[in-house]
């Protein structure tokens, strides 16, 4: 994804930490469950 995103692999990780705070989760599992549940895929 980085690579794709031109940017650095520590700058996705933050990204993701980020995001998966503001969603209250612990994993990105968890963050699709979530997104699952909303009807977001």
């Amino acid at each position: 994804m980085a690579e794709k995103l031109t940017v650095s692999l520590n700058t996705v990780k933050t990204h993701i930490r980020n995001i998966l705070s503001k969603l209250r989760v612990n994993s990105r599992r968890e963050a699709a469950k979530l997104a699952q549940r909303k009807g977001l895929l």
